[in-house]
């Protein structure tokens, strides 16, 4: 990493595996369809808790294997040096939280990777991007976009550099948004596009708790009732988004806007939606519409049947006005 640091501090405990089937669905999960559930990670290997505190890295081996235990210091050993970077302290700059774990946590996988390379070290026989990697394809609903951050930010060290020794040129030059980080673009490459959203409230349905998703948010959506491939098709193409959020009688819906790159894109999307719907619905999970606004845009709804089946958007392709019941 080019960079120096008093060893840490190791501390050794004896916490037994991650349980990865505690998370809890927010009201906004629960408002587009997510499963609760661990998915069927297990099949990637045990996991057990670690973390870097200033100089003090504190690790539960459990029934880890030594190449394991080494590949996780070596993770872990990454955070407490991150400081030292140069440009390190501009990823703290980064607006999206996403992005800035992507990247905190992304160039800790990308240097344990290349560590395990170079050291002839395996964890269930891969190296710490293909535990990633396996992670984030087989993690429960809940915890897909958690996992995409450590799997796509590692991506795109590697696609951005060619050794640990080279962290800062991403440091100092980090990206802006997920669909940059997941498809390793410069800032200055596939900026966000122009999107204007308003909202007309005409009932009970208020709110206009508003956020630009991102790409890695829309994959995760997608892949609660589509593959991996076509989740990732559909969602590539991303160029602007506002996902906003309404409440009526402690009940929670979602008005998803987003503008994609062509009309092509946004065709694709569409698509991808009609399915995810059917899936959706079919599992009584939450109800899904969707409406186009010009050729780029896609609106969907999700929700309550009360609100998504009034719901309406109107407008450009980048100035939207949703109007909710």
């Amino acid at each position: 990493m080019d960079a120096d640091a008093p060893a840490p501090t190791v501390r050794v405990n004896d916490d037994g595996p991650i349980n990865f089937s505690t998370a809890e669905l927010t009201p906004v999960y629960e408002a587009l369809g997510y499963r609760s559930g661990a998915g069927s990670v297990a099949r990637c290997g045990r996991f057990y808790p670690a973390f870097a505190t200033d100089d003090t890295v504190t690790v539960a081996p459990g029934n880890l294997s030594a190449d394991a235990v080494e590949l996780i210091l070596a993770h872990e050993y990454v955070h407490i040096l991150q400081d030292g970077v140069e440009g390190y302290d501009r990823v703290g700059d980064v607006e999206s939280f996403a992005v800035r774990r992507s990247l905190s946590e992304g160039s800790a996988v990308y240097v344990a990777d290349r560590y395990a390379d170079r050291y002839d070290r395996r964890w269930n026989g891969t190296t710490p991007l293909g535990i990633r990697e396996c992670i984030y394809d087989r993690i429960g609903d809940a915890n897909r976009e958690l996992a995409g951050r450590y799997y796509f930010g590692a991506r795109h060290f590697a696609q951005r550099v060619d050794s640990p020794a080279d962290l800062s040129a991403v440091y100092r030059s980090p990206p802006r948004t997920t669909e940059q980080v997941i498809h390793g673009h410069e800032p200055y490459e596939e900026r966000v596009a122009n999107l204007s959203v308003s909202v007309r409230q005409r009932g009970r349905w208020v709110g206009d708790t508003r956020e630009r998703a991102g790409e890695l948010r829309l994959r995760s959506w997608l892949r609660t009732g589509l593959d991996a491939d076509r989740a990732a098709t559909a969602a590539t193409g991303w160029g602007a988004d506002e996902r906003l959020t309404f409440e009526r009688d402690e009940r929670t819906a979602v008005a998803w806007v987003l503008r994609m790159d062509s009309a092509g894109d946004a065709e694709e999307l569409a698509a991808a939606f009609d399915d995810l719907e059917a899936t959706l619905e079919s599992r009584d999970a939450t109800s899904v519409e969707t409406a186009r606004v010009g050729e780029e845009t896609v609106v969907a709804f999700a929700g309550p049947d009360s609100f998504v089946a009034d719901a309406e958007a109107t407008g450009s392709a980048d100035d939207v006005t949703v109007t909710v019941p």
